[in-house]
């Protein structure tokens, strides 16, 4: 009876971007590793489906930060143009805006 080998997550991760580099063999790379071609593929599929994850999750990141960002201008623009008009409205004496459409 043979015993398994466990391999580290940093193991997997050289043996697929061994396998990855340009003309390379994965049948030379699994025989070198001790490891069947299957349980390469297998860790090759992992490793990619966990870069696309990590790619999208961040992308939803940036998307998010950007929305709130763009929320929180438009909250200080508002705050800015309610400023103005209150400034405005102070020296001109005007009441512009109020229910009597500006007429006292």
């Amino acid at each position: 009876m043979t015993t398994r080998k466990h391999w580290s997550g940093e193991e997997k991760l050289r043996i697929v971007l061994d396998g990855l580099r340009p003309n390379a063999n994965v049948e030379a790379v699994c025989r070198t590793h001790g490891i069947h071609s299957a349980q390469f593929y297998e860790w090759k599929e992992r490793a990619l489906a966990s870069m696309k994850a990590g790619l999208e999750s961040r992308q939803g990141t940036d998307g998010q930060r950007q929305r709130q960002e763009i929320a929180r201008l438009k909250r200080l623009i508002a705050d800015q143009a309610i400023a103005l008009q209150v400034f405005k409205e102070e020296l001109t004496g005007s009441s512009e805006g109020k229910n009597d459409g500006g007429r006292s």
